[in-house]
């Protein structure tokens, strides 16, 4: 009761030139989120548009539909902000819209995002992060491989520095022997921060039966 007597009495004290500060910082504030919704909106039209300029014309007048968002990430070496893009293609064709995109033909979604916040996406983003079958596209597996394996040595530099070519050469044999692990066990990832389960042996798997 009495902090309730307290909030209430300063409440009822409040200067005008306080609460004019007060609404000029809410106003502010709103102004701030407003301005970043239509930047946001014009960096999905803008996505849109790269997506857009890689499906035949004759795919988006038959309804095919290309959606856009910025998604977070919290995982442990997840970039922060990434695109997500969703191509939607309408049901009942006969034929693929696409060719060679099942998808395409199935009424499916084609899914793929982009490591990066929506207003870094450039044109060679998009074409990067679409297959050879959409106009431009040059996501292939050699191309994905490239990637994976430029950042992780990206990785194990920034960690253990340029000078520390024998730090560098025990985390290499490290993730190596990892790699090997993730393979035995159908590329099944362990909890974050734990080490691989041990692999069923022969006489466990004979005791099942």
């Amino acid at each position: 009761p009495a902090v309730r007597s307290i909030q209430q009495h300063r409440n009822t004290t409040q200067s005008p030139t306080n609460k004019l500060v007060c609404d000029a910082r809410r106003t502010f504030t709103d102004m701030f989120t407003a301005n970043q919704n239509i930047a946001l909106r014009e960096h999905k039209r803008r996505v849109v548009g790269f997506v857009e300029s890689t499906i035949p014309g004759e795919a988006l007048d038959m309804g095919v539909m290309v959606l856009v968002m910025e998604v977070s990430c919290r995982a442990p070496g997840c970039v922060p902000l990434e695109t997500v893009i969703t191509i939607v293609f309408p049901r009942g064709q006969s034929d693929e819209l696409i060719p060679g995109l099942p998808e395409s033909g199935s009424g499916g979604n084609y899914k793929t995002k982009i490591l990066m916040p929506l207003a870094s996406v450039t044109k060679d983003d998009v074409l990067d992060a679409l297959p050879p079958e959409f106009e431009g596209g040059r996501r292939t597996m050699e191309s994905l491989c490239l990637r994976a394996r430029d950042v992780m040595l990206s990785q194990i530099n920034q960690i253990m520095g340029e000078e520390d070519v024998e730090g560098k050469r025990l985390m290499a044999e490290y993730l190596e022997t990892c790699l090997k692990d993730y393979k035995e066990r159908n590329c099944v990832a362990p909890e974050i921060g734990e080490p691989f389960p041990p692999l069923p042996s022969d006489d466990d798997t004979k005791n099942k039966e």
